[in-house]
């Protein structure tokens, strides 16, 4: 099937935050493409670290509104909720800021929802002004903190702890972990590395400390833990993984038992033969390791095959251990994981330089129009 046959076919993603503009970018010369967001902007939930200790710097790469992307230029935004989804009519209901609803039909649907994790990812309607507002409160609350809590050990909390006590060297930070080591999922040998890193820059490691979470849990004060023990802090940084799945629009048929969609090696939905998932939202492994390791180019050329009345025939394949930058980029450069436990170091030049600008912005993104100034 042609380029222009294709382009009278309709592709709905629902959330474009990593994901679901990657996978935009790459659909938009072959589909007539619509995206649906709660935010105006790509909100990043990587690098959480960075945007805590050094706000204005992550701001410049990770919170970037969605029209200085170019190849997404010629595709209809709805700043909007997804409230519902007819697979029978093949439709999907939105709701604006307003409270105004709109029925945008498809031919195929993409699920990017993501997840709400923690107070940092969210589904809730915000305009730029509002993110904005929020980023600048979070980061406050830790420039402001005399004393700083991190609770999990995942990679948001060993970059929480690090970046913080970096940025803020006279600030006591503690980082309480349920396992005896940081990072679960990672290589052992990353997992040694960051404890190393964690305790000569000063963080405090308790290991053993499983909290008990409340809802709401708290900003400030004190941290109960099953063991009987507890500890105080100015500041609370949740990073526990309790991830809760964007999923209230779909048919109970499409989740799984936690609220994920059920999601095939190919990316398709289980039970539906126009719907994919990716990301954070696509139940593929354990890990919803989707959200990276190349997942988008997977969707993208199956969503093609699908169009053409082909077979989807690529299949993705969680890699054995998470792999990556773990705390981003810091003074001495940046410190990338493979998932076979070898370290690979980028200089700083070369990341603010190359990496981000050039690699990231006009490769990855297919290019990201300049801030004024």
């Amino acid at each position: 099937m042609s380029r222009l046959e294709t382009k009278d076919q309709r592709v709905v993603i629902i959330g474009m935050g990593d994901t679901g503009v990657l996978v935009a970018t790459r659909l938009s010369r072959h589909f007539k493409v619509i995206g649906i967001s709660t935010k105006p902007n790509l909100v990043s939930g990587q690098e959480l670290g960075k945007r805590l200790a050094d706000l204005g710097w992550w701001s410049r790469y990770y919170n970037t509104p969605l029209r200085r992307f170019k190849a997404l230029a010629g595709i209809e935004i709805h700043h909007a909720k997804a409230e519902r989804v007819d697979l029978a009519n093949k439709w999907v209901a939105v709701r604006d800021q307003s409270n105004n609803e709109t029925l945008i039909s498809f031919d195929f649907l993409v699920i990017a929802s993501g997840t709400s994790n923690g107070f940092w990812r969210d589904d809730h309607l915000r305009s730029e002004a509002q993110i904005d507002a929020r980023l600048e409160q979070d980061a406050a609350a830790v420039r402001e903190a005399s004393t700083v809590a991190v609770i999990g050990g995942g990679p948001c909390g060993v970059s929480c702890a690090l970046n913080i006590r970096r940025a803020y060297p006279e600030k006591p930070v503690s980082l309480f972990i349920s396992a005896d080591l940081p990072l679960p999922g990672y290589h052992e040998e990353a997992r040694q590395y960051y404890e190393r890193e964690l305790t000569a820059a000063g963080v405090e490691i308790f290991s053993g400390h499983r909290a008990i979470t409340h809802e709401p849990a708290p900003s400030a004060g004190t941290i109960h833990f099953e063991s009987g023990q507890s500890a105080e802090a100015d500041t609370i940084i949740w990073s526990t993984g309790n991830r809760q799945p964007h999923t209230h629009f779909l048919p109970d048929a499409l989740l799984d038992d936690e609220g994920f969609v059920r999601t095939q090696n190919t990316l398709e939905v289980d039970g539906s033969d126009c719907l994919f998932a990716i990301g954070d939202v696509a139940s593929t492994d354990p890990e919803r390791s989707s959200a990276r390791n190349w997942a988008y180019g997977i969707l993208v050329h199956n969503i093609k095959r699908k169009a053409a009345g082909k077979a989807p025939n690529k299949l993705y394949s969680p890699p054995e251990n998470r792999w990556g930058s773990i705390v981003g980029p810091q003074d001495d450069g940046l410190t990338l994981h493979q998932d076979s436990g070898k370290t690979t170091r980028l200089s700083r030049w070369l990341v603010d330089k190359l990496l981000l600008p050039t690699i990231v912005q006009r490769v990855i993104y297919r290019g990201v129009e300049r801030l004024n100034g």
